[in-house]
């Protein structure tokens, strides 16, 4: 056994969840490479909504830098009316047919954002879905650029705001209805050779859901993520092991948009994702 290299892999660190321009943040891969250097950083997951488009820009900034990149995706996917992300990585980003998927979630997407809107207009907002898409252009379309469409019109003060008044499940604007079931979404990526994580999982409203998951398949958890206590990380630890599964985390930063988190602020040791390259014969 090697001590000193395990010490290192404890002592370097990771942050496994950072979203870029292709989805819903306005930091651009460049910048987010530069932040994670800057931060000492050593392994960085893009893991935009839906998406897998900044990946190819992400290998170059990887270079550029030399901070690792770990090439990963945050799937949505639902349980009864409930939104659960799945996280994939190592997946095979480029396969052709991996792409055409993710094409017809775009569209869904874009539907699912238009058809929120009319919700919306309905209770009176002036709104117009063709103002919000000339912002996000090619970008995955979500709920935060929503947000930011209703604070430029005057409807909210803020991100929070936007969610706790018309988009969060249960508010008059929300529209669950996504593609994929969690079963699927595990499954689709592990079938483009991913690993698949639960996402943020105190946000699951039912916790035995979590073994469930387990029992579908899902690789990890994450165990790691802003504003989770002590308390909570230890819980979140002791279940990955309960369940046999894998641990990661990160900042789920979003550039600007989320002033709470940013790169760096929440990592992981390097250790886990090495324990995550073992299972994936790396």
């Amino acid at each position: 056994m090697n001590t000193d290299a395990n010490k290192d892999n404890l002592i370097k660190k990771c942050d496994l969840h950072i979203h870029s321009a292709f989805s819903d943040s306005d930091a651009t891969i460049e910048e987010i490479f530069k932040t994670a250097k800057e931060k000492g950083v050593c392994a960085v997951a893009i893991t935009d909504h839906d998406t897998v488009d900044g990946l190819i820009e992400a290998r170059k900034a990887s270079n550029t830098y030399g901070v690792e990149l770990v090439e990963g995706i945050e799937l949505s996917s639902q349980k009864d009316d409930m939104e659960i992300h799945v996280l994939g990585y190592f997946l095979d980003s480029q396969n052709p047919e991996l792409k055409k998927e993710l094409s017809d979630i775009y569209i869904l997407r874009k539907e699912r954002l238009i058809k929120m809107i009319d919700k919306l207009k309905i209770l009176g907002l002036r709104l117009d879905s063709e103002e919000i898409f000339e912002k996000t252009k090619n970008a995955i379309p979500t709920r935060l650029h929503l947000a930011l469409y209703l604070i430029k019109k005057g409807y909210a003060k803020s991100i929070g705001q936007a969610f706790e008044k018309y988009l969060s499940p249960g508010k008059p604007g929300y529209i669950a209805r996504f593609k994929y079931s969690v079963e699927e979404a595990i499954k689709l990526i592990k079938n483009y050779g991913g690993l698949a994580f639960l996402a943020h999982p105190n946000v699951i409203p039912d916790q035995s859901w979590i073994e469930e998951f387990a029992a579908m398949g899902i690789d990890g958890l994450e165990v790691i993520y802003p504003r989770f206590s002590n308390a909570k990380i230890l819980m979140y630890k002791n279940m990955a092991d309960k369940l046999g599964i894998l641990k990661s985390g990160g900042s789920d930063a979003h550039g600007s948009y989320r002033d709470f988190t940013k790169i760096g602020d929440v990592t992981i040791p390097y250790e886990w994702l090495e324990a995550m390259k073992k299972k994936k014969g790396i």
